[in-house]
């Protein structure tokens, strides 16, 4: 478990300064559709501010979680490129991903095949999505760049952390 290097930089500091209102915003919808997996992930950067030895980096770590505004634990960028068909498998199956598209294009899809749905995924979208069940794949013609906020299992269990789980996924 470690601080991302790219947030390490001057420019992660500023990305997540720059997004901190935007992702308290998702923390909220986050804490309505799943309000455990949004607690237990409150929970975690609790216990990491309370003890930053549990990371290599302590000082990094204290630096990032003053901008850290998510109670996702990892947030990937994906920028201007399709998303091919494919799971997220480093997360619990019971757990929601947020998917956020931005940029500057029209007419992106998000498939879905296993529910036989595409959405319509232009700049502004968010979609809650049980990553590691649902195959899903985006594509669009533009300007394009999507963050996916995840949690990661094995933080969880580092931290020793109670985690959530759902009947009948």
């Amino acid at each position: 478990m470690c601080v991302s290097a790219a947030l390490r930089t001057p420019a992660g500091a500023a990305f997540l300064g720059a997004a901190s209102e935007s992702t308290t915003i998702l923390a909220g919808v986050l804490s309505i559709i799943q309000p455990d997996l949004y607690n237990v992930g409150m929970a975690g950067l609790s216990r990491l501010w309370a003890d930053p030895s549990l990371v290599p980096t302590p000082v990094v770590l204290r630096e990032v979680l003053t901008l850290w505004s998510t109670p996702f634990n990892g947030v990937s960028v994906i920028s201007n490129r399709s998303t091919p068909l494919h799971r997220d498998c480093n997360s619990r199956k019971e757990w929601m991903d947020l998917l956020v598209a931005l940029g500057m294009y029209n007419q992106g899809n998000l498939t879905v095949p296993g529910v036989g749905m595409e959405f319509v995924y232009n700049p502004g979208t968010v979609v809650g999505i049980l990553g590691r069940v649902l195959q899903h794949g985006a594509e669009c013609d533009g300007e394009r760049a999507c963050l996916a906020f995840y949690m990661r299992d094995k933080v969880h269990e580092r931290l020793g952390l109670r985690v959530p789980t759902y009947h009948g996924i």
